[in-house]
């Protein structure tokens, strides 16, 4: 009799355990959503900018500090590209931490990289039930998960902090190239700026 409530006991506090590490599971998640989610709208909103640039870039003129400006323009531009791409597609070489007898497990039946290594339908089910029936077993796949989520969350948010000191000096160098305008084709005598067709 007194065996029952202990088991109960370790039963409830397992159902706690893989309940605490699901919320964190999903927690990384949604983390590493709303990374892609900034970066797709920080690109989007640096296109917009590139395609008001083109149409305007035939009334910049050619001297010293507007090429100077452009050449920071089009390589900061290029940088907050590549850092968005990196933020989308983030390059993870290797996962410290986890130990060789984590590495050898072939499969991972709950992680979508493990899902796909299984040849067959039928093989899967088999994993996937065999992890169900242990819950030592289900909670330390997805504590790997959390992880290499973990991982992967930190590169998408140091890039995607990159890009945005990048996006945000583009952005600046494209309208002190819209304000120099101005004043220039003011003190040119022009009291109007000339049409983009001519």
């Amino acid at each position: 009799m007194a065996q029952n409530p202990s088991g109960r006991d370790e039963s409830g506090t397992r159902a706690n355990t893989l309940l605490a590490v699901l919320r964190v599971l999903d927690a990384e998640n949604r983390l590493l959503e709303r990374a892609d989610q900034k970066a797709i709208a920080l690109l989007s909103a640096l296109g917009v900018f590139m395609v008001f640039f083109i149409v305007w870039h035939r009334l910049i003129p050619i001297n010293a500090f507007t090429v100077t400006l452009l050449v920071i323009y089009f390589i900061v531009s290029l940088m907050a590209i590549v850092n968005l791409i990196l933020t989308v597609r983030p390059r993870i070489h290797s996962i410290e931490g986890i130990s060789s007898t984590d590495k050898a497990v072939a499969s991972e039946p709950a992680f979508f990289a493990g899902i796909c290594k299984f040849p067959t339908f039928s093989a899967y089910k088999l994993a996937l039930q065999d992890m169900v029936k242990d819950e030592a077993s289900t909670i330390d796949v997805y504590m790997r998960q959390i992880f290499s989520l973990a991982q992967i969350n930190q590169t998408k948010y140091r890039n995607i902090r990159r890009a945005i000191l990048f996006v945000v000096i583009a952005l600046g160098t494209e309208l002190a190239l819209v304000a120099y305008l101005f004043p220039y084709y003011y003190f040119q005598g022009a009291s109007v700026m000339p049409p983009l067709g001519g």
